[in-house]
C-alpha cells in the first residue's frame, strides 16, 4: 500500500537498521535494511495476479478467479548467444490457500508445477508468443548456455513482464528446468540436458 512505502521510505530516511516485525499492513518478519542507505530508489510497476490454488479438500481441483490477467510464470532458456530457445514456461501453484512455503517454492516434492501452464489458464496462442518474447528477452540480454527467467505473462496476449533474469539457476534433482526439458516434444532427458549445457559452455563466446 502507498501506508506501507512511505514507512519504508520514511525507515530509509531515518537509516534504521531493521524495520520491527509487523510494522506494514500484512503479517510479516523483521526486516533487515541496506546499509548504507542508498541514495536512490527504483520504483516498478505492480502487477496484480489471481492466485492459482490446487485444492486438496476438492479433490485436487485447479481454482483461478481469472479477474486478473496476468499470473507468474518461470522459464528456462537454452542455447547460443544470439540464438537460445525457450522451454515450455512453469506455473507455480499454491496447496490451499496459504502463501507459498519457502518449502514449496525451493525443495523437492512439496512444491507443485504446472508446465506447461493449462490452456484453461493460459491458452495456446499466448504461450507461444510468450515463449517467443522470452527468446527476444534472452537475446537482447545476450544470455548463452542456459538461463532462468521468472516473469509475469497476460493469459490472453502473451506479453510478457520480467521479474529477473537468474543466469546461474539452481540445479537440483527437483529444479524446474528438468520438468521444462521433459516437457519438450521430443523429451528432453536429464542426460541429455546437462551433456547440452557442458557443450554449450565449451563453445561459449569469447
Amino acid at each position: 500500500t502507498s501506508e506501507d512505502l512511505a514507512l519504508y521510505v520514511q525507515a530509509l530516511k531515518d537509516c534504521l537498521p531493521r524495520i520491527p516485525t509487523n510494522s506494514f499492513s500484512k503479517t510479516h518478519g523483521m526486516i533487515e535494511m541496506p546499509n548504507p542507505t542508498p541514495k536512490l530508489l527504483i520504483f516498478e510497476p505492480f502487477i496484480e495476479t489471481d492466485e492459482v490454488i490446487v485444492s486438496s479438500k476438492s479433490n485436487e481441483k485447479l481454482s483461478w478467479k481469472g479477474s486478473k490477467p496476468w499470473v507468474e510464470v518461470t522459464v528456462g532458456v537454452i542455447g547460443k548467444y544470439g540464438s537460445m530457445h525457450s522451454l515450455s514456461p512453469s506455473l507455480t501453484v499454491k496447496e490451499s490457500g496459504d502463501i507459498l512455503s519457502l518449502e514449496e517454492k525451493f525443495q523437492g516434492g512439496t512444491g507443485i508445477n504446472l508446465t506447461p501452464p493449462p490452456p484453461s489458464i493460459v491458452s495456446k496462442e499466448a504461450l507461444e508468443r510468450c515463449k517467443q518474447g522470452i527468446e527476444l528477452i534472452a537475446k537482447t540480454l545476450g544470455l548463452e548456455g542456459f538461463s532462468r527467467i521468472d516473469a509475469f505473462v497476460h493469459v490472453e496476449t502473451g506479453e510478457v513482464m520480467v521479474i529477473e533474469v537468474n543466469t546461474v539457476p539452481g540445479m537440483t534433482p527437483s529444479t524446474v528446468l528438468i520438468q521444462q526439458a521433459l516437457a519438450e516434444q521430443p523429451p528432453i532427458y536429464p542426460p541429455q540436458f546437462f551433456r547440452s549445457v557442458l557443450n554449450l559452455a565449451a563453445q561459449r563466446v569469447k
